[in-house]
């Protein structure tokens, strides 16, 4: 059963959201306290190697499992789809060690992102088990059909080379259901099913 989340979403001076900005729903794994502590501590020692990134704070720091979607308003339709098809999910604790740094995603605007790029059996396990509840649910247009885990410390400019860092390894607690606001600071939390 999903545990409902106060939303930290900042809008206009009434409180609503800005008009003209994309919607994002996506399930995610989001990092405990002390994993946020973590990578943020991680990517203060890569500061001087990136004088120029712009970087993410912390209490956003998540590793996206599936992506459901953008639109311009929020699909409250997805939304109770997404909700119904976890219905008795569970699953198994995971470990996910992300052991490199990557440029991802658009080459204008990279994402630099802390990755596993050889995830265990397990973690793939677990993802695909997510994959195929969704699918059933009828997210066939958005839901992935390959995993690299990540997650995003920061931006760069273009062509930058990624450094060595030291692996870190999460132990996820719950998935979650988030949805965001393009330009916003935070995102809202829908729904969380715990592991184990």
């Amino acid at each position: 059963m999903p545990a409902p989340h106060a939303s930290s979403q900042q809008g206009d001076l009434f409180g609503a959201p800005q008009p003209g900005r994309r919607h994002r729903l996506f399930f995610a794994l989001v990092p405990s306290e002390r994993e946020q502590q973590a990578l943020a501590e991680l990517a203060e020692g890569l500061r001087p190697a990136y004088p120029q990134a712009r970087w993410v704070r912390p209490a956003r720091y998540h590793l996206t499992l599936h992506f459901l979607g953008e639109s311009d308003e929020p699909r409250r339709d997805l939304i109770r789809t997404a909700v119904d098809a976890m219905g008795d999910w569970r699953a198994d604790p995971v470990a996910i060690a992300l052991d490199h740094l990557l440029c991802l995603g658009n080459p204008r605007n990279p994402a630099l992102t802390l990755a596993a790029l050889h995830p265990s059996e397990a973690v793939v396990a677990f993802w695909r088990g997510l994959q195929q509840r969704l699918l059933r649910a009828g997210f066939k247009q958005h839901v992935g059909r390959s995993f690299v885990p990540h997650l995003t410390l920061g931006y760069v400019p273009p062509r930058t080379a990624p450094v060595d860092v030291s692996p870190l390894v999460l132990h996820p607690q719950a998935v979650h259901l988030l949805h965001s606001i393009e330009g916003e600071p935070d995102y809202e939390r829908l729904g969380e099913w715990r592991l184990g």
